[in-house]
């Protein structure tokens, strides 16, 4: 590595005569080589003394104490090209051309932001981590605080990208009129949450992917599962109503280890899984690249046992998802209440995405399904 590779990778704008010697592989004794040595940098226009840092004392060569690396690192002819050919918006004010480096670093999000832009023309309104899962397929990118400034510098908002952020846990329900009977779903996460209440409180549709619901419930998480006796709790809170739980989460072990920690935690109250949502978020990550699970702790088997039957899975068509014995980890072999939830049956093609998404440890998170794709499903039913 030359001098100016070395003085390009040192990650600092300025640099003590000390390391700068060391980066030289000189001595200080020397002091006619290395005045000679740094004299030349200076008039290669590498470095510049830094004058308020004084000189060395040396009155014949006398050489500075700190130095300014000059130098800066060129945008390639192939970057630059990349950065022109980007949507208009990701060039305005040539930002990224003169902070090429950041380019580099968000490159794949930057090119498929770039894509997106041109070839979307959506009006309806998502989530923050909606549209983050629709543009990269991953649902914390717009999350990420380095994205996000990044975006700022461009001057492209919310409104560029029709987003919103769902509010902190604004109700725990949303419960359109309290009856005697009822069918809640628990949704784990928020921005599911806050689409559905959407739904049902703005167009007033209740029929969700094909069920009646009554209600939606944040489940919050781990939190709906955490406190034993939570939602038989929660339905005393009401007046005791007869109510049918549906649970809606990510598809990855951990999501399902909620689920099943959720019957353990909750005996005497009915809850099943929302099948045709997950059976949605299924048809949606065929062939996606599906992103790691962040859970490391679980393994297959920990909630296999949730979608297992006697013929281990072959037998799609009999198969239908049921719930573990939290007591010891049999198989239940209680069958699904068509009333609350219809079209249960996994097809090939959402059974292999579901049984790979498990064995590999990967995610398919409740983002996947938009606002926008969520509405659309629901009005079609």
């Amino acid at each position: 590595m030359n001098i100016h590779e070395k003085l390009l990778s040192f990650g600092k704008k300025n640099i003590d005569l000390e390391e700068l010697l060391k980066m030289l592989g000189l001595s200080s004794l020397d002091s006619e080589k290395c005045f000679e040595k740094i004299h030349t940098l200076q008039n290669q226009e590498l470095i510049e003394p830094v004058k308020s840092s004084k000189t060395n004392g040396n009155n014949k060569y006398p050489l500075y104490n700190r130095y300014r690396i000059l130098i800066k690192n060129e945008v390639s002819e192939e970057t630059k090209s990349e950065i022109n050919s980007l949507h208009p918006r990701l060039q305005s004010g040539g930002y990224l051309i003169r902070h090429f480096e950041l380019y580099e670093k968000y490159r794949d999000e930057i090119q498929v932001l770039s894509r997106y832009l041109f070839q979307n023309s959506d009006t309806e309104y998502i989530s923050r981590k909606e549209r983050s899962y629709e543009i990269f397929s991953k649902e914390k990118v717009l999350d990420d605080k380095g994205m996000k400034n990044l975006l700022s510098i461009l001057h492209i908002s919310k409104d560029d990208l029709k987003f919103y952020d769902t509010p902190e846990y604004c109700f725990h329900d949303f419960i359109k009129e309290r009856k005697e009977e009822m069918t809640l779903l628990i949704c784990e996460n928020k921005d599911i949450w806050f689409a559905i209440r959407r739904l049902m409180f703005e167009e007033n549709i209740s029929d969700i992917l094909g069920t009646r619901l009554d209600g939606v419930v944040f489940g919050n998480g781990n939190k709906v599962a955490e406190k034993h006796g939570a939602l038989t709790e929660y339905v005393r809170f009401m007046g005791n109503p007869k109510v049918h739980f549906l649970y809606w989460g990510d598809i990855d072990r951990e999501g399902f280890d909620i689920y099943r920690r959720c019957l353990a935690a909750n005996p005497d109250i009915s809850i099943e899984l929302f099948f045709n949502g997950y059976k949605l978020m299924l048809d949606l990550a065929e062939g996606k690249n599906l992103e790691d699970s962040p859970s490391e702790r679980l393994n297959y088997a920990d909630v296999s046992c949730l979608f297992a039957n006697e013929n281990n899975f072959q037998n799609i068509e009999g198969s239908q998802l049921s719930s573990c014995n939290t007591h010891d980890d049999a198989i239940s072999k209680n069958e699904v209440t068509a009333k609350h939830n219809t079209n249960t049956i996994l097809n090939d093609h959402e059974y292999s995405t579901l049984d790979s998404a498990l064995k590999q440890n990967k995610l398919i998170p409740q983002e996947i399904v938009s606002y926008a794709i969520l509405k659309s499903n629901c009005e079609q039913n």
